[in-house]
């Protein structure tokens, strides 16, 4: 991982150097809900709101709106090759997408929040290869466009040189603090602080269904002390060769056993406190810092087992 030069608080100019300079930990903010909707929306018609933008009419702020209310997370997303009249939809957990008229994306928003899943008479397409969405929102965040653009780029280009996934620019994420960040889908996982030089490492640890450590922020369904004993737990267990997706059990007060097949690392997160800002609007108005709870995890033990072996 590449990260920038190290700074003094009073001169960050962007909220990531601030979070990076006061020493803000990066795993602990990989929640993310697990109901998704991708719309595809120009993005030179963004504006600050994650799901809403310029020229959409009243039915459909109201579809989304209501599609909120029904419990989906809406992103916009966009990329300018293969322009369309229609417009392309993806709907997570349901891994599908559809590409819908104008006229017609109203009305399936309507029926998803009805039903909360995609009805078995829509015509819609599996997803083929996993989506990958790197926030450059520069509307919601300065440092989404400074940061977020530059990944976009990186890993559009290294996923058609390996031809396996799908990179699309997306709108707000939550982190802006934690630039560049990227979602990917169906996984769930989170990253922050990317530059152009992980995108090859990235790709190639997603592609084998494992986790991009240097810049992994925690499994979106684990609470932010969970998520840090998973990620220094995975640290651990990479010292012994081990590496995969965790299972993460919690053993007692902030105590979890972080285990892989061959090994376990056992870990106890710690609560801490410090003072940063939310976003580049709060750093540049030098509003009051805002206190955050953040975690540390300290390992307990390091165990290696050995899987028993199967008789022939």
């Amino acid at each position: 991982m590449s990260l920038m030069a190290p700074i003094h608080p009073e001169d960050a100019k962007f909220c990531t150097e601030f979070s990076l300079a006061v020493g803000e930990p990066l795993a602990g903010s990989g929640v993310h809900p697990q109901r998704n909707i991708l719309i595809r929306w120009p993005k030179g018609r963004w504006q600050h709101s994650l799901r809403l933008a310029a020229e959409m009419g009243d039915p459909l702020v109201a579809a989304i709106e209501g599609a909120v209310a029904a419990g989906w997370r809406i992103n916009l997303i966009d990329r300018k090759s293969d322009p369309s009249d229609l417009i392309r939809v993806f709907v997570f957990p349901d891994n599908v997408t559809l590409d819908l008229s104008p006229a017609d994306l109203p009305g399936f928003l309507d029926m998803l929040s009805a039903a909360g899943r995609v009805p078995d008479d829509i015509s819609v397409r599996p997803i083929t290869a996993p989506l990958v969405l790197c926030c450059t929102h520069g509307k919601h965040d300065a440092c989404c466009a400074k940061w977020g653009f530059a990944i976009y780029k990186a890993l559009a280009a290294e996923a058609a040189r390996i031809r396996n996934f799908d990179v699309w620019e997306v709108t707000h994420l939550g982190g802006c603090r934690l630039s560049a960040g990227v979602l990917v889908l169906p996984a769930l996982r989170k990253y922050g602080r990317l530059r152009p030089v992980d995108a090859p490492e990235l790709l190639a640890a997603e592609a084998r269904g494992m986790p991009y450590l240097p810049c992994y922020r925690g499994a979106s369904h684990l609470d932010p002390a969970a998520q840090v004993a998973e990620v220094a737990g995975l640290h651990q267990l990479a010292r012994l060769g081990l590496h995969g997706v965790a299972r993460v059990r919690a053993t007692g007060p902030d105590i979890y056993d972080i285990s892989l097949p061959g090994g376990t690392a056992t870990m106890h997160a710690e609560a801490d406190q410090l003072r940063s800002y939310g976003s580049c609007a709060d750093l540049k108005a030098k509003m009051p810092l805002k206190p955050k709870t953040v975690w540390r995890a300290r390992l307990i033990s390091l165990t290696q087992t050995h899987p028993e072996r199967t008789m022939p």
